[in-house]
């Protein structure tokens, strides 16, 4: 192998602080996207189960709710925007380590994007159960 070729390989390796960090990243992206996940599907079941009581003659009344339009919206933007700044991250990231660049940047625009789509999310469900 000629001497250039041999700086080549070595810019291109895999850096280990930058891989730990970037998973230390994405797993907190994860855990935020897991309790928004709880709080908007918690919410978005709240208003789709449908209320029912019993009656002294032992009959059941049931009311079916619509829900508003907002909280398939919350849902969408909530839940879809979370899952692709996941997926982005990791798979940008992924080759990012493995062409030797910083892969950590990454999932750290992650958790902004997870954080504003799941608090838009709660905003939209929120309103809709109010």
């Amino acid at each position: 192998m000629s001497r250039g070729g041999a700086a080549q390989v070595a810019k291109k390796s895999v850096r280990r602080n930058d891989v730990l960090l970037s998973a230390v990243l994405y797993v907190v992206a994860v855990a935020a996207t897991a309790g928004f996940a709880y709080d908007l599907f918690g919410k978005a079941f709240g208003l789709v189960h449908n209320r029912c009581s019993a009656k002294r003659d032992f009959t059941v009344q049931c009311e079916a709710i619509k829900p508003a339009a907002s909280a398939l919206w919350g849902l969408l933007i909530g839940g879809g925007g979370m899952a692709l700044a996941l997926m982005s991250a990791l798979v940008i990231a992924s080759v990012a380590a493995m062409t030797g660049r910083r892969a950590w940047v990454w999932p750290a625009l992650a958790i902004p994007v997870v954080l504003i789509c799941g608090g838009v999310g709660h905003l939209l469900i929120g309103n809709a159960a109010g």
